[in-house]
């Protein structure tokens, strides 16, 4: 086995992938041709940059458009929160719009704050398996959530949900202001040729379309995500902290890692070798690393390569070379990839 797992470096890095990039004429890579390819990331940290490998192309998208989103295979049941924009949800307990408790501004705050896991798991996202999360019998009626929203104040600032369904084709949800006592059935459907259904809760709420390109059409987002680390916290709870970094297309991408072999050293017959992840955070943001202090800067790490498998079911080799593009500004990631089966 050729895998080494990063030692752990408690920092606090705050670099996010944003702006624009010319999407280049597709072309479809052949074995063994290596590929320089940069983007430029900026500063105010508010897009995500969706890369498709063997076209080395990009599609921008606005992460502020949206706040939830649903999961869209026939059986998905999963419902993950924006993390990048600091959303975060409280399961309060509470299961009827009409109990004081459900209103209660002083109470949800006694609950804890919760924040999706980086490895896109469904059951270990803030919102969790739903299903179980209902009063007792005979009624069964859904429990709440709390969700704030970090970019709203007042009373836009929370929301409630309660998720009353799901099937092959939509959820059914409930979601009201926080001081609301009721609210209509809002059916969220599954776009098939995406792999989440987007939400906004903004202008009255509504669904946001092409917030992410064609399932088939990408194979890594450089986003912002929830990082958890441990050992900080009473009882080894995870302390979540917002990184920048690189997560992977949950349709049909998997990665490996290695940081013993040498980039120019891995061919197919090393595929093998590997066991391959379809984590969404196996590339993640440990890539880099910040030197704090007045002149500290960001250092990448060469000599981590990690093995994709792309939609296509190719295999490509990818290591990350910089992070500053030639007048020394930051935000300029540049990286080289090579199809290898």
């Amino acid at each position: 086995m050729k895998l080494k797992h990063s030692s752990f470096i408690l920092i606090f890095i705050s670099v996010l992938f944003s702006s624009c990039f010319k999407k280049e004429d597709p072309i479809t890579l052949p074995i063994g041709t290596s590929t320089i390819s940069s983007v430029f990331i900026g500063t105010e940290y508010e897009k995500d940059m969706y890369f498709d490998i063997s076209t080395n192309t990009f599609q921008v998208k606005q992460s502020a458009d949206w706040d939830i989103r649903f999961e869209t295979t026939d059986a998905g049941y999963g419902i993950f929160l924006n993390n990048g924009n600091l959303i975060k949800a409280r399961k309060i307990g509470v299961y009827g719009l009409t109990e004081k408790l459900a209103s209660d501004s002083n109470y949800y705050k006694t609950n804890k704050e919760l924040r999706d896991a980086p490895e896109g798991k469904a059951d270990l996202s803030a919102i969790g398996d739903w299903r179980t999360y209902k009063s007792a019998a005979p009624d069964y009626l859904p429990g709440i959530y709390v969700i704030e929203l970090n970019s709203e104040n007042g009373v836009n600032k929370y929301k409630k949900l309660q998720v009353l369904n799901v099937n092959d084709t939509a959820f059914f949800v409930r979601i009201t202001n926080y001081a609301e006592t009721s609210g209509d059935t809002l059916i969220i459907p599954k776009d098939k040729t995406r792999n989440f259904t987007y939400y906004s809760f903004k202008n009255g709420g509504k669904i946001v379309s092409n917030e992410e390109p064609d399932k088939n059409g990408w194979d890594l987002v450089f986003t912002r995500y929830n990082h958890f680390f441990y050992g900080i916290l009473p009882g080894n709870e995870p302390f979540p902290y917002r990184v920048s970094g690189v997560l992977s297309n949950p349709n049909k991408v998997s990665v490996a890692r290695d940081s013993l072999v040498n980039f120019d050293k891995i061919t197919a017959a090393s595929i093998p070798d590997y066991t391959f992840s379809s984590d969404w955070n196996v590339i993640g943001y440990d890539w880099k690393s910040h030197a704090f202090g007045a002149a500290g800067n960001y250092t990448v790490n060469s000599h981590i390569t990690y093995i994709i498998k792309d939609t296509d079911g190719d295999y490509y080799k990818l290591r990350f070379l910089d992070f500053y593009n030639n007048k020394g500004e930051k935000g300029y990631p540049k990286f080289e990839f090579s199809r290898i089966k």
